[in-house]
């Protein structure tokens, strides 16, 4: 028997151990095939791809690929950062998020707070530093657990970065492969990136389509009808009246649809 193998035999009998014990300690590992550990406390080691979980009988290392995720208290300063980029202060969240990034590495609120980054970044539309932030979170979560607004920041980064062959390959990838959700989402980003490009009649037939063939995607139908009635209200088409009268019946209550009733 090797020294590896003796190793994990070891690890898979004191893990099974800890998980008949059932305390509740507060920090969590939940594996991929569904059980839980309970723990006092738990770091990743990122050069060996590992977190050493502490629990009140010992220290054990447990491989990351058999981890879906682990469970942490929430960094203090993360909401009082997320605040801050809300009120538009950029530059007092970006070093607090930066430090949560580094201090909680591969323990999931790192990439929340790498979702703050991004947001900061694009709020002071330093494009390419949010598009930097946005890759490597891509990079530590799997698509499946990338909420559709991180993907549609992570486009408008792209937009704003002016990488628009990219842009186009990863939205044009996306509607024909993705989700409904994401493919409407991504037709919608579409839109707004002809038109950065003062393609407008491009634009207009994607913002169409996001109303035409995805009207139960709640997420995006909204804006899709206002820019929609905005670029046909610049064509002189009348269409734009049948667009915004469906906004504000659909979404009465939609920022969108409040816009229109004021005149916007």
């Amino acid at each position: 028997m090797t020294t590896r193998t003796s190793r994990r035999r070891r690890e898979i009998v004191l893990i099974g151990m800890i998980l008949a014990a059932g305390v509740a300690l507060g920090d969590r590992v939940i594996f991929k095939d569904g059980t839980i550990m309970e723990a006092v406390s738990i770091r990743f080691r990122a050069s060996t791809q590992e977190y050493i979980v502490q629990t009140q009988q010992a220290t054990v290392p447990i491989p990351a690929a058999r981890v879906e995720r682990v469970e942490v208290p929430k960094p203090p300063a993360l909401d009082q950062a997320m605040a801050d980029i809300r009120s538009g202060k950029y530059d007092a969240a970006i070093p607090v998020l930066e430090k949560i990034v580094q201090d909680y590495q591969g323990l999931e609120w790192d990439n929340q707070a790498r979702d703050g980054l991004g947001m900061a970044f694009l709020g002071k539309r330093d494009f390419r530093r949010a598009l930097a932030v946005y890759r490597e979170l891509f990079t530590a979560l799997p698509a499946e657990r990338i909420p559709l607004a991180v993907r549609r920041r992570y486009w408008q980064a792209l937009q704003g970065a002016e990488q628009y062959a990219i842009l186009k390959r990863e939205l044009d990838d996306a509607i024909a492969k993705a989700p409904r959700d994401v493919a409407a989402m991504a037709q919608l980003m579409r839109g707004d990136m002809y038109a950065a490009q003062g393609q407008k009649n491009d634009a207009l037939l994607d913002y169409l389509r996001t109303v035409i063939l995805y009207e139960k995607e709640r997420e995006s139908r909204p804006e899709a009808l206002f820019k929609a009635a905005k670029l046909l209200e610049e064509l002189r088409d009348p269409r734009a009246a049948d667009l915004r009268k469906m906004l504000t019946s659909e979404f009465p209550n939609h920022p969108y649809a409040r816009q229109v009733s004021a005149g916007g």
